[in-house]
């Protein structure tokens, strides 16, 4: 799998389909769409009609990291939209089982989200049944944010917690990563990353997704 996972919440709506094209043919697998309700976070993105628009026009693949307060209620919204990965907050779910199991079940995969202030401890209950864990490395809610390095030591001692289980469990990191804190963070055990502004504010996308690759040693098989 492509380990670079690009988030259009980075650029202009006006820029929106462009931006992809660029994107085309270049192995990227994933986009990554940061939904926001105005009320978990302060900001408000854009729903499950823009992720039906983008499956309708573009081959790639969609994850999308619900920043919201009710991740049951918005869930069954992107199922239909076609959404193939959905992550919510362990912070807005007080019982993560259910909104879980409604990914599951609908044979998406689901994901755990964890700010950086949440003990790791709030994913111990889930660890056996979630698809991935995507790690903050900025507080959500707005792009553009530095990389907070203490997510280095957060992700090796989650990798050590999601090997303990046993479990085939990836571990994604998003929030101002560019290829040198990729590469750091592969080394602590991190899979996949999510990279917004570094991509979507550069001159040339293709050559800058080259360099991801290239820094990263990925190549596709």
């Amino acid at each position: 799998m492509n380990p670079v996972f690009p988030s259009i919440l980075s650029t202009s709506f006006f820029d929106l389909e462009a931006k992809l094209c660029q994107f085309e043919g270049r192995d990227v697998e994933f986009i990554h769409l940061d939904v926001m309700d105005g009320h978990f976070v302060d900001t408000i993105s854009f729903g499950p009609s823009l992720a039906r628009s983008i499956k309708d026009r573009f081959p790639f693949r969609l994850d999308a990291h619900l920043m919201v307060s009710n991740p049951e209620k918005a869930i069954p919204h992107f199922i239909r939209a076609g959404v193939d990965w959905i992550s919510f907050h362990a912070e807005a779910a007080a019982d993560a089982s259910v909104p879980l199991r409604m990914i599951q079940e609908s044979g998406r995969r689901a994901g755990l989200v964890l700010n950086p202030d949440t003990p790791l401890d709030r994913l111990r209950p889930w660890m056996h049944a979630v698809d991935y864990i995507l790690l903050m490395s900025v507080f959500p809610g707005y792009g553009g944010q530095a990389f907070i390095p203490g997510t280095v030591e957060r992700a090796a001692e989650l990798r050590k917690e999601i090997d303990g289980t046993g479990r085939p469990c990836l571990l994604q990191v998003d929030g101002g990563i560019n290829p040198d804190h990729a590469v750091r963070l592969r080394e602590a055990g991190a899979d996949l990353f999510v990279v917004g502004t570094y991509l979507f504010n550069a001159e040339d996308i293709p050559e800058t997704l080259t360099r991801f690759y290239n820094t990263l040693q990925w190549r596709r098989l």
